[in-house]
């Protein structure tokens, strides 16, 4: 996983980003930190480690931020390539690649 992560203005500084609690906006910045590099994070152990409460993960769902993938809380960012790019000879897939593809892409 790589050591540096990026974030769009675009979505950052969006009204419909900005109109979210604080607590909502700091745990989308947490999950881009702890994301592999398809934007897939373990948002439970993200949430343990930052307090964060379930009402922020779904508040970032319910504005279309992230896709939660399954029941343990496993979530896409769904604007990861838009946040970021990264180099094809730097790349590594998810361990979560197959659910991903289930689930946000399934036509992939």
């Amino acid at each position: 996983m790589a050591e540096r992560r990026m974030f769009a203005k675009a979505i950052v500084g969006s009204a419909r980003f900005l109109r979210m609690p604080a607590t909502s906006r700091l745990l989308y910045y947490d999950l881009g930190m702890a994301a592999d590099d398809d934007g897939v994070a373990e948002a439970f152990s993200v949430m343990r480690i930052t307090g964060a409460t379930d009402d922020d993960l779904r508040v970032l769902a319910s504005k279309g931020f992230v896709t939660i993938l399954n029941d343990d809380l496993v979530t896409y960012i769904n604007d990861w390539r838009r946040n970021n790019f990264i180099r094809n000879d730097r790349y590594r897939p998810s361990v979560y690649r197959k659910l991903l593809c289930q689930v946000v892409l399934p036509d992939s």
